[in-house]
């Protein structure tokens, strides 16, 4: 494990069917993304590495954001710096 990343997590991210594959592109294109699993209604199931909670949720503001996604849900949070 990256010994900068301090935040651990995994989320369902729900798209429009017709979008799935543009989607599943831009999200593997996200630093610290891996996709894990997809289902041809819509969800994406992604693992996400960032360095801290604040990385995280602007990572996931900006899944958000792209044109077809219909809502980002975290599923699991792990924060490897919590003391």
């Amino acid at each position: 494990m990256d010994e900068n990343i301090g935040v651990i997590s995994s989320m369902i991210v729900q798209a429009r069917p017709e979008h799935l594959d543009v989607i599943a592109t831009q999200l593997e294109a996200f630093p610290g993304i891996e996709i894990t699993a997809r289902d041809v209604s819509g969800k994406i199931i992604v693992v996400l590495e960032a360095k801290n909670d604040r990385q995280l949720a602007d990572t996931m503001k900006e899944i958000g954001d792209l044109s077809g996604v219909l809502g980002v849900n975290l599923v699991y949070h792990h924060n490897e710096n919590a003391n």
